[in-house]
């Protein structure tokens, strides 16, 4: 696949345009990727006050009697999104879902630790840690090449 960036001045926003011999599945999920990112804007709410949240600032989500919280530095904010939505909107990037309960940012991991019998522990980059449950060993042993 080749990849061209080309700078004009005159536009407003950026455009993609994507040429193929034919629409295949890949063509159809890098464009679902590029559309689905587009305009999002992510908010997140603590003691009745709005925020919003930068992508590159997400440790993970998580839930927690039945809320959904985005991980970051400075909180712990709730979000309105299940995390299958989180997961589905996040698909293809950094963030990988490696329980049923959780979902990773591997930009912010220090290092993960699988001298545990059958798990993996991750250490993200602030000291938080989080378990790969054992259904999504694979998953993120294939995401990661190891």
């Amino acid at each position: 696949m080749n990849v061209e960036i080309i700078i004009k001045s005159e536009l407003k926003e950026p455009q993609v345009v994507i040429y193929t011999n034919e629409v295949t599945d890949e063509i159809q999920n890098i464009a679902h990727r590029i559309s689905s990112f587009q305009n999002k804007v992510l908010t997140g709410t603590k003691n009745k006050k709005v925020f919003l949240i930068k992508n590159e600032d997400i440790y993970c989500f998580y839930s927690e009697n039945q809320k959904i919280y985005a991980k970051t530095d400075k909180d712990n904010l709730e979000v309105k999104l299940r995390l299958y939505e989180i997961e589905k909107i996040y698909e293809g990037t950094s963030f990988i879902r490696i329980s049923k309960s959780c979902i990773v940012n591997i930009d912010k991991v220090k290092s993960l630790d699988i001298s545990y019998a059958g798990t993996i522990e991750i250490i993200f980059k602030n000291g938080y840690k989080e378990f790969v449950s054992r259904r999504f060993i694979s998953k993120i042993k294939k995401y990661l090449g190891i």
